[in-house]
């Protein structure tokens, strides 16, 4: 049986070695989106990450992303918005009123077109992209905010989320380009991407001819690459 951390303080010890100021710092002076690596070396400069178990390093990133968040709160107040994602993290200022803040993860910056309605946030392109992927990142902060969800890790738990890092970091390129092809946005929902794939697979099967054939092989594709890499992702 695998045990849980007990609960004795070491997420509230973790957090005290933390120096919150630094990273702040370090957000405030990057003009492009950084790995979650280089936070991590910030907030536990003594760690050797080479040689730090998976629980430990679990736990470590759990604490980062809990900080993090809590920095997310405090920047909304400033007008400002913080991207958390462990491929990139990246504070910019949001637009101004009347403006599109649909944010593009790959350019670190926002959509920012003229909205003819001030009472709203999105344009139409992105009004109907907006709602899943805020669905996605409201879970994640209530996820990291909680910390009774840091005393719920294990091993296996640990073990899986490097897993789907390594897995997702490796491929990365092929996992973007995957849901392009797929034409949908990013997303762990399996379902979703089964839909999808189904009624691509439909219209491009390859019995209606050489076109089809080629075009139904690059769905197929796409779609493998998402089926092997998101059980490990999703496991976080």
């Amino acid at each position: 049986m695998v045990k849980h951390i007990e609960k004795t303080g070491v997420f509230e010890a973790l957090i005290s070695r933390v120096d919150t100021e630094n990273i702040r710092e370090h957000l405030g002076f990057i003009k492009t989106p950084c790995y979650e690596s280089v936070l991590f070396k910030i907030a536990f400069p003594d760690a050797d990450i080479a040689k730090e178990p998976p629980l430990g390093l679990y736990q470590k990133h759990f604490v980062l992303f809990h900080i993090l968040y809590l920095l997310q709160k405090e920047y909304e107040a400033q007008s400002k918005y913080l991207h958390i994602h462990f491929m990139r993290i990246f504070l910019a200022d949001l637009p101004e009123s009347g403006h599109c803040r649909f944010y593009e993860e790959l350019t670190g910056s926002f959509c920012n077109s003229h909205l003819d309605n001030d009472s709203i946030n999105f344009c139409t392109f992105h009004m109907e992209k907006h709602g899943g992927n805020e669905i996605d990142r409201i879970s994640d902060r209530y996820y990291y905010l909680d910390c009774e969800n840091f005393y719920r890790l294990d091993e296996k738990t640990a073990t899986a989320f490097l897993n789907g890092t390594w897995e997702l970091l490796a491929n990365y390129n092929q996992f973007e380009k995957s849901f392009s092809v797929l034409g949908i946005d990013k997303t762990f929902d399996i379902k979703l991407i089964k839909t999808k794939f189904r009624y691509l697979a439909k219209k491009y099967h390859p019995d209606k001819g050489e076109k089809s054939h080629i075009r139904f092989n690059e769905i197929n594709r796409a779609y493998r690459v998402l089926l092997k890499i998101i059980p490990f992702v999703s496991t976080s």
